[in-house]
């Protein structure tokens, strides 16, 4: 689980490590860029559309992308209702996408341990895609369902939200013990593959 069967090999680690932490910070650099594009001024005043690691990434998202192979960012300042938060919402697993596709291009031309790397890093971005779709606060799914859904759905994500991180943990690994997040995986990743091809590659 996690980063650690890597740590047999550092320079994959290494760059698997800091593909991750990327990928966390295009998530937020493409909702905070949406976001501004819609009025929402946050953001940018407080740094969000910045390249600058210590705005966007916090220790315990870190660690955790090591220790359980997810992680992630500080939540980019945004209260958009309706469309707007929707859309906003799911830049952030597109921004995941985004780089696994990224990354499996590059690593078809580059040697060890880039090629290594970067696949791993495809990887880890598909898995973030597909967690950071359900609606489980605080994930991005959750946010765009708050964003457009009904008076009951957004009183059952309070619910949800009140478990705190311990519930959110939970559901997470119950998520990936059952097989729904590998479904879900396996899914973007035939659509990535079907990009791939597309693009004649």
């Amino acid at each position: 689980m996690g980063l650690f069967p890597l740590l047999r090999d550092p320079p994959v680690f290494l760059l698997s490590f800091l593909l991750g932490a990327f990928g966390l910070m295009l998530h937020n650099l493409l909702q905070a860029w949406l976001a501004d594009r819609y009025g929402e001024r946050a953001p940018r005043w407080q740094g969000f559309l910045s390249l600058d690691p210590r705005v966007h990434l916090e220790p315990l998202g870190l660690l955790l992308l090591v220790l359980l192979g997810f992680g992630w960012p500080r939540p980019v300042p945004t209260r958009l209702p309706g469309s707007k938060g929707f859309w906003v919402a799911l830049m952030g697993p597109l921004g995941f996408f985004l780089a696994a596709f990224l990354y499996g291009l590059l690593a078809r031309f580059l040697p060890y341990p880039f090629g290594e790397g970067l696949f791993v890093g495809q990887r880890l971005m598909l898995l973030h895609a597909a967690i950071y779709l359900f609606p489980v606060p605080p994930l991005d799914g959750a946010k765009a369902l708050y964003a457009v859904g009904g008076l009951e759905a957004r009183r059952f994500l309070d619910q949800l939200a009140g478990l705190g991180p311990l519930g959110f943990l939970l559901v997470f690994l119950v998520l990936s013990y059952t097989g729904v997040t590998g479904s879900v995986v396996e899914g973007l990743a035939g659509l990535l593959q079907a990009l791939y091809r597309v693009f004649g590659l």
